[in-house]
């Protein structure tokens, strides 16, 4: 063997090696890009949250379905598993949230920030003794599918009520000051 014949397979070896590296460098860039491209469409895509929650002063419950992204949640069909008659009505068929148009049909574009409210009961009806669990169930589940930018996303969430047994919502200052004052205007009669 020469001289070049040694250079060229030192070479060969170089180059193979060169060549792997570089594809190895070309993988890593390649999978840097796809985890941008993940982090940036999921701070822009919508998010669309259903959680249950209690208004400051006032003992109904309500179902708080909201696009907390950036983007528009489009086509968003919502579905519940279970029959939720508002306030225990069950003799009032057009009381089924379950049946009511933002279950039924679908809603065009939910913006960012936008949100349906919907009131569910007083506490007292959900968690009643013996209250009718296929009138007001105190668990059920909402199923959202949307699309955004030609994806489509279906995002189940369980809605549990019994964590609020017990719970108090936020007393106002003004309505105990009222009170308080109707309690002495009764004492002076």
């Amino acid at each position: 063997m020469t001289t070049i014949d040694y250079l060229t397979a030192i070479l060969v070896f170089v180059t193979s090696i060169y060549s792997y590296l570089t594809y190895k460098m070309a993988k890593a860039s390649e999978a840097s890009v796809q985890a941008v491209r993940e982090q940036s469409e999921a701070m822009l895509r919508p998010y669309v949250s259903v959680s249950p929650y209690v208004r400051p002063h006032t003992t109904v419950l309500y179902l708080r379905i909201e696009n907390t992204g950036r983007t528009s949640a489009e086509n968003l069909q919502l579905s519940m598993d279970k029959d939720f008659f508002q306030f225990g009505e069950a003799k009032r068929p057009d009381h089924n949230l379950r049946t009511k148009a933002a279950f039924v049909d679908t809603i065009q574009s939910l913006p960012p920030g936008g949100s349906l409210v919907f009131a569910l009961a007083q506490g007292f009806v959900i968690f009643a003794p013996g209250a009718d669990v296929t009138v007001v169930p105190q668990q059920f589940s909402v199923t959202a599918t949307h699309s955004f930018a030609g994806k489509q996303v279906i995002e189940t969430h369980r809605i549990d009520l019994r964590p609020y047994i017990g719970s108090e919502g936020e007393r106002d200052p003004v309505v105990d000051e009222l009170e308080k004052l109707r309690k002495v205007a009764e004492e002076w009669k």
